[in-house]
């Protein structure tokens, strides 16, 4: 008996198509089960990973766009994680979602110091903040985040729009110039 071109040594059946798609990939018993359970320190990163999308609300719904998690849609019931009445203001939240979950690398150290408080990242020094600015260190953290994922970035280039991104071209080609020289 040989291998047919799917690997199975049946020489001539072929697996069935399923007829159409399930809607969960796990059984309500295994959910049930695992909603019983501690959920794992990545939990919080896991639910606002994302990756998210952005689709037009319903126009009974009080705000005009939704922002979803990939695999969700109004269509099939589900609950948007927020809805707003501007595209852009539901792009940037689709771009920042991620970055509330993730490990915060940015922190003030409580004590000040001659300098001011103590900027850490991941434990160590790396600048001082004359004030103690949450503020600051949590916008710092979203930048940092944003940064790190080209996905959820490219949302916040699409929300600025055209006319913002060709300022950003000209400031961006005039600060490559100069650092040549």
């Amino acid at each position: 008996m040989s291998a047919s071109k799917d690997r199975s040594t049946h020489p001539s059946r072929r697996p069935t198509p399923p007829p159409s798609l399930p809607t969960h990939v796990f059984t309500a018993e295994f959910l049930a089960w695992l909603a019983e359970r501690d959920e794992p320190e990545t939990a919080g990163q896991a639910d606002t990973a994302g990756p998210w999308h952005v689709e037009p609300a319903d126009p009974q719904a009080r705000g005009g766009w939704a922002v979803l998690r990939e695999g969700e849609s109004l269509e099939k019931g589900c609950a948007p994680m927020a809805v707003f009445e501007r595209k852009e203001a539901a792009q940037l939240a689709a771009a920042i979602l991620p970055g509330t979950g993730r490990r915060l690398r940015y922190r003030l150290s409580p004590d000040a110091g001659e300098r001011g408080y103590p900027l850490l990242l991941d434990g160590r020094p790396v600048g001082h903040c004359l004030f103690f600015h949450k503020d600051f260190v949590a916008a710092l953290n979203v930048v940092d985040s944003l940064m790190t994922a080209p996905r959820d970035f490219a949302f916040l280039l699409d929300a600025m729009g055209g006319l913002a991104l060709e300022h950003v071209d000209r400031i961006a080609v005039a600060r490559l110039a100069a650092a040549e020289g």
